[in-house]
């Protein structure tokens, strides 16, 4: 539904069906919490005329594809949605989990009442400490006579809605889809497979008419025989360059379009088996970039004159170093709209950006010098951990586009294999 056909039908008062006895309230959102100003989405509130005992909230329906099927064995989870600033004493709320049953079937109850979003919650492989990505995204979401659909493939976006005490909303259908992805086996010479391993990977892509490209970098796990999964987003002509050690190869290119997978993707290493090294290990000198790996290429935005880079590295220090060798920084987010302008240019995944506290613990300075005018914390962590504040020194851009504290033993440490280098200008040698 758009955003003005949503109106509309608010204003039409269409949004009775005495049938099923279910009153709907939808609104767009009106901000009442302190340090808010924009919700990305609409509000879809909903009261139904079931009830529950103890004023929490129930929530119940069913989960189907394209087509209608019936979706099993798929993740869910209940999220409540936060505002104010990161330092803000507000009682945090664990989300809420279920799966679908044999028939798509998912039931929550005990929901404290609010703002919530339904996502498709990540997965841990907890024998690889790994954490694996939903293959499906959520398209729409139904109450009663009302749809609400995504605007765009957002991954890890959810449908936010605001339920009133005491409620049960029942019959509410969810409709996904698989997520565009590239599923690939990497093998030495001899055949044997790169098992269980950690490997860099870097993804190029081209539109189909010739429009335009972009590319993404990171790090992911491969499986006991070897395979690994990417995911992506739209129709292009795509090449894939995975990393290891000291090793790199690069696909031939191919064709994805749109909704489709490429699973059978081979690539094979010019070079025998090679043991992984110990992670434990301690090396004096952070590893070398892989000068196959698409490190991406200087985009510069209109509104600000800046331009703006994405590399692969391996941590933040590993990050400034790279950028002080090109005359830059890492990126300093100074508004919303670059902090748009960003993620609609980039790839969603985490990226390492230009905050940190390491100078003076507790406050949080740009590497450009530049003065914190805006922030974007996460009220609600993707992946919780037990540490400190004064372990957090560095900030990533998360997956939601919300920013998160992360130290050496967070798992977003151990994940977020890229950086965005932000210079005042274009680089003389990019002119």
């Amino acid at each position: 539904m758009k955003r003005s056909d949503f109106i509309q039908r608010l204003v039409g008062g269409q949004l009775i069906n005495p049938s099923i006895g279910i009153v709907l309230f939808l609104a767009i959102a009106v901000c009442l919490f302190p340090g808010c100003s924009d919700l990305r989405q609409p509000v879809l509130s909903a009261v139904s005329h079931g009830r529950t005992q103890d004023g929490t909230v129930a929530f119940s329906g069913r989960v189907v594809g394209l087509e209608g099927e019936a979706v099993a064995g798929l993740s869910l989870a209940i999220e409540h949605v936060m505002f104010g600033d990161y330092e803000d004493e507000v009682e945090r709320i664990q989300p809420l989990e279920t799966e679908t049953d044999e028939n798509g079937a998912f039931s929550f109850s005990g929901i404290t009442p609010g703002q919530v979003q339904l996502i498709l919650p990540f997965d841990m492989d907890t024998e690889r400490q790994f954490y694996v990505e939903p293959e499906d995204e959520i398209l729409s979401i139904k109450i009663g006579e009302v749809t609400y659909h995504q605007e765009g493939p957002y991954a890890f976006d959810g449908i936010t809605f605001t339920i009133t005490p005491g409620v049960h909303i029942q019959n509410v259908a969810v409709k996904v889809r698989p997520r565009m992805r590239i599923q690939g086996r990497i093998v030495f010479n001899d055949g044997s497979p790169l098992a269980d391993t950690r490997i860099r990977i870097g993804v190029r892509s081209e539109d189909l008419d010739g429009s335009g490209s972009g590319s993404s970098s990171g790090g992911t796990q491969t499986d006991a025989d070897g395979t690994f999964t990417e995911y992506v987003s739209g129709a292009g002509l795509y090449t894939v360059t995975v990393g290891y050690q000291d090793l790199s190869v690069t696909s031939e290119q191919f064709v994805l379009n749109a909704g489709e997978r490429r699973e059978d993707l081979l690539l094979m290493f010019d070079s025998p088996p090679i043991p992984p090294v110990a992670e434990d290990v301690e090396t004096s000198t952070p590893p070398a970039f892989d000068p196959l790996l698409p490190r991406g290429v200087w985009v510069v935005n209109p509104e600000n004159g800046h331009a703006y880079k994405e590399v692969y590295v391996e941590g933040p220090e590993e990050a400034k170093a790279l950028a002080t060798a090109e005359n830059a920084y890492l990126v300093s987010i100074n508004d919303e709209m670059e902090q748009r302008w960003l993620e609609g240019l980039f790839d969603p995944a985490p990226f390492w950006i230009g905050l940190s506290d390491v100078e003076t613990e507790g406050q949080w300075q740009w590497d450009s010098g530049e003065p914190v005018t805006y922030t974007n914390w996460s009220l609600h962590p993707i992946f919780p951990d037990d540490l400190d504040d004064a372990e957090k020194d560095y900030v990533v851009k998360t997956f939601t586009g919300e920013w998160q504290a992360v130290g050496t033993e967070s798992p977003f440490w151990r994940i977020t294999r890229r950086a965005i280098l932000e210079a005042d200008e274009l680089p003389a040698e990019e002119k």
